[in-house]
């Protein structure tokens, strides 16, 4: 588990150790690290774009140590928006992978005392506009045996776009977009309407893009997030379930890789690399520049509708009745999805429950709120859909549930997908979660009582009064499973079967606490509570690495399955030096990452 939950090495024991240091991604403690002088020719030789860390929140400690030039006040207010995480060069969504560094008072991470530090965070950024600078940037720091990291937005739940001493390469600038129709896929006698995307810009600037051709793309839900580390993974969004994942729409990228080659990737050259990058890439591989992503018809409208039922009262069979709702919901999700429904369950238990649905207090059992979309319908349809599943429902909980319905309603594509920058609140949090993809074997063909039992098991809470949320996303279904083999990539096998991607938050994290001893503590309970739920009740499948546990100790099965060792031989390629680390990225078990002294060092000294 790369060494979070075994013991921590301290920068003191390293630092007297010439045998460990000598396999260590080199830091400012060794000799070996570049000089002043050194940086500056770097900075020369890419046309001036090397910047220092200066963590915006510098301003709220005495003196400015690092002279930010933001105001505190609008830092510590601007603090939980992805859009200011993504525009600040050094920073990301959750500071805890970066040993909350520097973060400001009042916010998740702060501890008195603590100061501010470069710490977790990268010691210089290429602000880089070419592929070109991208190159003998990363070329340098390989040479140097300097680690590198690659920031797009910093909306990421694992930390993979920081790091500390390392140079971070941050793709902010290739924004470009370009519709082109017609575009002739490689090796293809076939052509395609296409958007070509620089690898900077975000879902709300791609969907922009596509809107303004009277086209849409597939891609994420939250409009900050990167196209890259979403597509890079695979990437569910709003079509995946009609169209595939996001990955499956991709025919060619730009690749610059660790060693400094700049590299076009396509079905017909350097096929390694396209397959790699789609589906588990997320930055391990190089700084992919540029997608050129197929577009897809807009749909004429969107239909939405819900319900949402709780338990009705504090009594065991209210209670019990809850999980045989859950149980007939969740059993019902494959077939809905194969008629058009996609969308989003939720389900809460305790205090969670109380605060989500506005109860006057916490109700023993589950609570189910449902939001369903479906494309090119009408009210009438998914009204009768609602109605009919509400009826299952009553019937499989005797009626000891209290239920409400959501009324239909139809709009236009965009006025429902339509990017909102200032609506992703959600940065600056502390949490761990755990995953898995569940498909028709999971969901439809076991006992009902084995399904109300694992329903219930992933339902637990580290703090069993808090509660605990699952979030079920429908983005599986026959878009991922019609996808041609040539499109697949290299995208975890089970979203192929996949209805459901359930996120089970469960596990608490100490925000005040030291971030490594925190996510040690959270990673434990995750370990030996729910994982070994995953593994009994869907060995199979796995988990979507993008909102997944980097700390299981099954990661290479849950996140790449049978194409783990393939994988590798690409790493091996592409990046000899592994200049790029990432939790849970391939290779990663070959070293441990201290977030306490910042020190990245092989497992296994070579």
């Amino acid at each position: 588990m790369h060494g979070l939950i075994a013991h921590v090495l301290s920068a003191a024991a390293i630092a007297s150790s010439s045998v460990l240091a000598a396999n260590c991604k080199i830091s400012p403690f060794d000799a070996s690290w570049p000089s002043v002088d050194e940086w500056a020719a770097l900075n020369n030789s890419i046309g001036g774009s090397l910047i220092r860390s200066t963590p915006a929140a510098s301003s709220c400690y005495p003196d400015n140590p690092f002279g930010s030039s933001f105001n505190c006040t609008a830092v510590k207010s601007h603090w939980s928006y992805a859009a200011n995480h993504s525009a600040w060069p050094e920073s990301i969504d959750y500071s805890i992978w970066n040993n909350n560094s520097c973060v400001p008072p009042g916010v998740s991470g702060y501890t008195r005392g603590k100061g501010c530090s470069i710490g977790g965070m990268p010691q210089y950024i290429v602000d880089a506009s070419s592929e070109d600078q991208i190159a003998k940037a990363m070329a340098w720091a390989s040479d140097r045996n300097l680690r590198i990291v690659i920031k797009s937005t910093g909306h990421d739940l694992s930390g993979r776009s920081t790091g500390a001493y390392s140079l971070s390469i941050w793709t902010h600038n290739f924004k470009h977009t370009q519709y082109q129709q017609g575009w002739n896929i490689p090796g293809s006698n076939d052509t395609a309407d296409v958007l070509i995307c620089g690898g900077g810009n975000n879902w709300g600037t791609v969907y922009t893009a596509a809107h303004k051709v009277g086209k849409t793309v597939v891609g994420g839900e939250d409009a900050t997030v990167g196209i890259g580390g979403l597509v890079l993974n695979g990437g569910h969004g709003l079509l995946s379930s009609s169209h595939g994942l996001a990955s499956d729409s991709v025919y060619q990228v730009k690749v610059v890789t660790p060693d400094g080659r700049i590299i076009v990737a396509n079905d017909v050259q350097n096929q390694d690399l396209f397959w790699a990058v789609r589906g588990a890439g997320g930055g391990q591989f190089g700084v992919v520049t540029e997608f050129v992503l197929q577009t897809h018809p807009v749909p004429k409208n969107v239909v939405t509708g819900g319900l949402t039922f709780y338990p009705r009262s504090k009594s065991t069979i209210s209670k019990d009745a809850s999980w045989f709702a859950f149980a007939e919901v969740a059993s019902s999700l494959p077939d809905l999805m194969d008629q058009g429904i996609t969308g989003t369950l939720m389900a809460v238990t305790g205090e969670t429950a109380v605060s989500y649905l506005g109860l006057s207090e916490a109700l023993p059992g589950a609570s189910v709120m449902l939001s369903f979309l479906v494309y090119n319908s009408t009210v009438q349809n998914m009204n009768g859909t609602l109605q009919e599943l509400a009826a299952n429902i009553t019937r499989a909980s005797h009626n000891q549930v209290n239920l409400t319905l959501t009324s239909p309603e139809a709009q236009s594509y965009w006025s429902y997908t339509k990017p909102d920058f200032s609506a992703s609140q959600s940065a600056g949090a502390t949490s761990l979660l755990s995953s898995r993809l569940l498909g028709r074997n999971e969901l439809c063909n076991l006992p009902r009582s084995d399904l109300v039992s694992y329903l219930q098991q992933i339902s637990a809470a580290q703090v069993p009064e808090s509660g605990t949320l699952l979030v079920w996303g429908l983005q599986g279904g026959k878009g991922p499973a019609s996808t041609t083999d040539i499109r697949r990539g290299s995208v975890l096998p089970a979203w192929r079967t996949a209805y459901a991607h359930v996120m089970s938050y469960g596990g608490t994290v100490n925000a005040t606490a030291d971030p490594s001893e925190a996510l040690a503590v959270g990673a434990k309970w995750y370990e030996t509570v729910m994982e070994p739920v995953w593994r009994v009740w869907a060995p199979h499948t796995g988990s979507y690495m993008n909102e997944g546990n980097p700390f299981s100790s099954t990661w290479k099965h849950d996140f790449y399955g049978k194409n783990y060792r393939r994988l590798q031989g690409v790493k091996q390629k592409y990046d000899p030096s592994e200049s790029i680390f990432v939790w849970s990225g391939i290779g990663s078990d070959h070293w441990q990452y201290d977030l306490q002294s910042g020190l990245l060092c092989r497992v296994h000294p070579q």
